[in-house]
């Protein structure tokens, strides 16, 4: 699993989800590629599964 921290990151809001391009090169993530993203609540956890 990798983990990574960003700094100084700010929270974006709207009709769209973004995730940031350091995300997008570390994972080897292509466009139009399927992602799911889970929200864990209780945890406090994002996941994403990559299709």
């Amino acid at each position: 699993m990798k983990e990574m921290i960003f700094k100084d990151g700010k929270i974006q809001k709207g009709f769209r989800v973004k995730i940031p391009k350091a995300i997008v090169d570390t994972l080897e993530i292509k466009e139009g590629q399927e992602v799911i993203i889970k929200f864990d609540i209780i945890n406090d956890r994002l996941t994403l599964d990559i299709k």
